[in-house]
């Protein structure tokens, strides 16, 4: 069953999160995703912070007042979870990843155009060296490389689908990508609402055959967030919302 979303806003947008690569890969609907922390140089104004611990998801809500930005979570991930306290003045990026230490969450920037969010995950033991490698040219190059072959062959097999094609709805999901270029085990994070489309989300992204094996600094599962009113005209051409 999909798993509802929290959205935490501090300005009045829609849920408006996307994908791409630095360790992480993902489909964008008109942007990109990345690790927080490899996303500071990108903006690096400070802000002043004064958020004592407290239960995780009061925590995010503050955070969001004070940079603007939204955190997308689940309720059942943050739950029972205590906030580190952040006191002084950090990039956002950095502050959201000293609110987390100790919660065994991590913090990937999602970037659409001129908004910027950010999407709690579960952390995993390989994002240390996978950030590192991130960081590293060649190893930014191949990933680049792969989830520019990725977004196509995505794009192809939801374009193929009225459903899916339509850039009116807005859905995370998750997958991985196997040795043999599949999308396994693809599942719903948040529904679209519509059980149809839903569905029809899930038989796409089974069908997508990326005909290479994921680079080895790629950490898994890949999480795929679609906005909606972003989706790009030149890939479905004719697609309407």
């Amino acid at each position: 069953m999909p798993v509802p979303l929290n959205r935490h806003r501090a300005a009045a947008w829609a849920l408006g999160v996307a994908g791409l690569a630095a360790p992480l890969c993902a489909w964008p609907a008109g942007g990109a995703i990345v690790d927080a922390d490899a996303a500071q140089s990108a903006d690096e104004a400070l802000l002043l912070f004064d958020i004592p611990a407290q239960p995780l998801e009061a925590a995010l809500d503050q955070f969001a007042v004070v940079t603007g930005r939204s955190a997308l979570f689940s309720s059942a991930m943050v739950a029972d979870r205590t906030s580190a306290p952040v006191r002084g003045r950090y990039t956002p990026e950095r502050a959201l990843r000293h609110m987390l230490a100790g919660t065994g969450l991590a913090a990937q920037q999602a970037v659409a155009g001129r908004v910027a969010a950010f999407v709690i995950r579960q952390a995993d033991p390989a994002d240390e060296g996978s950030n590192a490698a991130g960081r590293n040219p060649v190893a930014q190059a191949r990933l680049a490389a792969y989830d520019e072959l990725l977004q196509d062959r995505v794009w192809v097999a939801l374009c193929a689908r009225p459903l899916t094609a339509a850039p009116n709805y807005q859905s995370v999901l998750r997958f991985e990508v196997t040795q043999s270029g599949r999308l396994g085990d693809p599942r719903l994070v948040g529904s679209t609402g519509d059980p149809r489309r839903d569905a029809a989300l899930l038989d796409a992204l089974g069908s997508v055959r990326i005909g290479q094996p994921p680079p080895a600094e790629l950490v898994q599962p890949v999480t795929l967030l679609i906005l909606p009113g972003r989706a790009d005209r030149a890939h479905c051409p004719g697609a309407r919302g």
